[in-house]
């Protein structure tokens, strides 16, 4: 194998909770010299072990990230799951430090160093504002303060615990209403509200993601901030962010409809440093071989995004990460169980038989199946025997933004009156009929659904 230096440039996904590990990372590892591989799932020993056979077949440092905005339990089995950003927004600042805190602890136990989270995005609420299909219980709370406040608050316990922090998605996917995952996200909203988290936290934050979001106001091409250097110009010129700007995944629509080797060239040329996720990671680390051949690429400005990931790197290898502490998470949970509009349904918190998966997370699904609850599609017919108490599912998840119940549960709802719990995104508030009584949960991570379960028991 022949190594360049373009070859740093390319971060391949390992989906271990899609069967991938080991002989996906080895083809890659064959074929080029990458430095940073991106984690889905697997057990926590065993990702650590994984890590440790790439560093010796790879004779160098590999860096491990992972997207672990719920805690490093969103991904790997054996440690922690945490609550969703929105419900750690309202337990405060105190909570969010110690989530930070939690996760880069427990993911260094699986040899995961690179935390990409916090979500910097602000999620407004009303029917007169944007907001984003795919931001919602991600987000901190609908108001800067609390974002740029709880933000700070998470990346400063990653930082404290050893991680490195990764904020997202620069420059604000709470300004547009398209989900990038699946199609073009367009922005027309006024760009500086949205930059105010970068304004204040870029300083404290070793590595930033790019999103896939137009602003055509600012680059009337209509470039994605991922390949715009309009939009990358403001975070490296204006707000002066000399550190790792990794893209978000390159298999995602709004990335673009070009091949994706050349608006990788794009995207560096742009002012981003890593590209994420390929499809086809191998076919991109060549493309940026040649394109740095034929001198389509600066050699400077390719060596300078070289030296912003291995600062990383390096990050990593000086710094031991610290225990994982006691999670106190700022008091109580039972704060986050809100009345629905309907109303509450006394003080018992029966435990739901039935969860209706509208939109939900593979974790929390994962969690109900093993604790017996059943989990339906809602185009599955309504039981002949309404169980006493019911959950819905309905939070941020690609492809699906905020789905509606079909009209054969909500008569079912209306007419039966179980016990409603409604989990997700804070716009699902009102995805029950306005008869229905029981509690909205902020989010749908495990951890709130352990506080739903735990209540039942009792």
């Amino acid at each position: 194998m022949s190594v360049r230096i373009t070859d740093t440039l390319v971060a391949p996904a390992l989906r271990l909770d899609k069967g991938e590990g080991l002989a996906e990372a080895l083809r890659c590892l064959r074929e080029f010299d990458p430095r940073v591989f991106l984690i889905f799932g697997g057990d926590a020993e065993d990702v650590s072990w994984l890590h440790e056979i790439l560093e010796e077949q790879a004779g160098h440092p590999i860096l491990f990230a992972a997207d672990l905005e719920r805690g490093a339990g969103q991904q790997f089995e054996g440690l922690t799951p945490l609550p969703d950003a929105w419900a750690l927004g309202i337990l405060g600042q105190e909570a969010c430090y110690d989530a930070g805190h939690r996760t880069a602890a427990e993911a260094a136990q699986a040899g995961v160093r690179w935390i990409y989270a916090p979500v910097l995005d602000l999620h407004r609420l009303g029917e007169d504002v944007v907001s984003s299909p795919i931001v919602a219980n991600r987000a901190f709370g609908p108001e800067l303060q609390r974002v740029i406040e709880c933000g700070g608050a998470f990346i400063q316990g990653v930082l404290d615990a050893g991680g490195i922090p990764c904020a997202k998605h620069f420059p604000g996917h709470g300004a547009c209403s398209q989900d990038s995952h699946t199609e073009a996200a367009v922005a027309f909203d006024d760009i500086e509200m949205h930059l105010e988290p970068y304004r204040a936290l870029a300083s404290k934050c070793p590595s930033i993601m790019a999103g896939h979001i137009e602003f055509p106001m600012i680059d009337e091409e209509g470039l994605p901030a991922t390949r715009s250097k309009k939009l990358m110009d403001i975070l490296r010129v204006d707000l002066g962010y000399d550190g790792c700007v990794v893209t978000d995944a390159l298999n995602m629509a709004g990335f673009g409809s070009e091949p994706v080797e050349e608006l990788a060239v794009q995207s560096i040329h742009a002012g981003c440093d890593l590209m994420l996720y390929p499809d086809d990671p191998v076919a991109v680390a060549v493309a940026l071989r040649d394109a740095l051949d034929r001198g389509d690429l600066s050699e400077a400005r390719v060596r300078e995004a070289v030296a912003r990931v291995e600062k990383l790197i390096r990050h990593a290898l000086d710094t031991d990460p610290a225990p994982p502490k006691p999670l106190v998470l700022g008091g109580s949970l039972k704060s986050l169980l809100r009345p629905l509009p309907g109303g509450a349904h006394g003080r018992s918190h029966p435990r739901p038989d039935i969860a209706i998966n509208l939109a939900s997370t593979p974790d929390a699904v994962n969690f109900l199946e093993e604790f017996g609850v059943a989990v339906v599609k809602p185009d599955e017919p309504v039981p002949e025997q309404m169980p006493r108490a019911i959950l819905v599912l309905c939070g941020a998840r690609e492809g699906h933004g905020l789905p509606n119940l079909p009209s054969h549960w909500l008569e079912a709802l209306h007419h039966e009156h179980p016990v409603v719990y409604v989990a997700g995104s804070p716009d699902a508030v009102d995805v029950a009929p306005a008869s229905a009584r029981g509690w909205f949960l902020p989010g749908l991570s495990p951890a709130l659904l352990t506080l739903l379960l735990q209540e039942g028991a009792e």
